[in-house]
């Protein structure tokens, strides 16, 4: 999980940037004496899965900055001297409430915790990315379709044609659209100007010729070979 470190006290952010080494499971981006540029940063690099911020920080405290940071972050820690600070803390609707000086134990068992939530939270997004919708032939018309079920993608002039399991769709959209769509999947190649597969019906490979479950053989474009090859020889069992 990456993270990032919020604290006006230099021994602190090293402390706990210490800690964060210790933990395989975590990865440091950078670390902030101050709310504000913490909150720069992300807002121009990102989403990050962790901040873990100091509470009593001057110009900007970390409750303050609670309600823009949780934008940018699946899990808000505080870590803090403070005791008193934890409803407030809890208020802002924080995953985590260290106390310092942070030990190793209680530091472990709250990624542990985290880390436990993040794999629910990675789990939900890869379900959410099993389907697809797109537009039908007449007004306000859709239709679903499992990325599970695509067998190929074959453009047709100014739309594409989506081969599945069960039959095929048309949809008006350009296949380079499609390819962009497609890149949160790991199965789709395009393997020339007109044909993306899927993986998962790839019989074979006979030189430029990819030969797919249902009977079809399509020709590998010499733009796309050397990318598709090497994907399939990072794949390919060695002796």
């Amino acid at each position: 999980m990456s993270c990032i470190v919020i604290d006006d006290e230099p021994h602190a952010v090293d402390e706990l940037s210490e800690l964060i080494a210790q933990v395989p499971s975590l990865n440091l981006l950078s670390t902030f004496s101050d709310a504000r540029h913490a909150i720069a940063y992300l807002q121009e690099t990102g989403h990050v899965d962790i901040i873990f911020s100091d509470i009593s920080m001057a110009v900007l405290n970390g409750i303050d900055a609670a309600d823009i940071m949780s934008n940018y972050c699946h899990f808000l820690v505080y870590v803090t001297a403070h005791r008193e600070y934890a409803p407030e803390a809890f208020g802002a609707k924080a995953d985590g409430y260290l106390l310092k000086p942070v030990t190793y134990l209680s530091f472990t068992q709250k990624i542990e915790d985290l880390g436990n939530k993040f794999q629910d939270i990675i789990k939900l997004q890869r379900d959410e990315n099993q389907f697809l919708f797109i537009k039908g032939g007449q007004k306000s018309s859709f239709i679903k379709i499992k990325y599970s079920d695509i067998v190929y993608i074959e453009a047709m002039l100014n739309y594409i044609m989506i081969h599945t399991t069960t039959g095929h769709e048309i949809t008006y959209i350009g296949l380079k659209a499609m390819e962009d769509k497609l890149q949160v999947m790991d199965v789709f190649f395009r393997i020339n100007k007109s044909i993306i597969i899927s993986l998962n019906y790839l019989d074979r490979v006979d030189g430029n010729i990819a030969r797919i479950a249902n009977g079809k053989s399509y020709q590998i474009g010499e733009k796309y070979k050397s990318v598709f090859l090497d994907f399939l020889k990072k794949h390919t069992l060695k002796s």
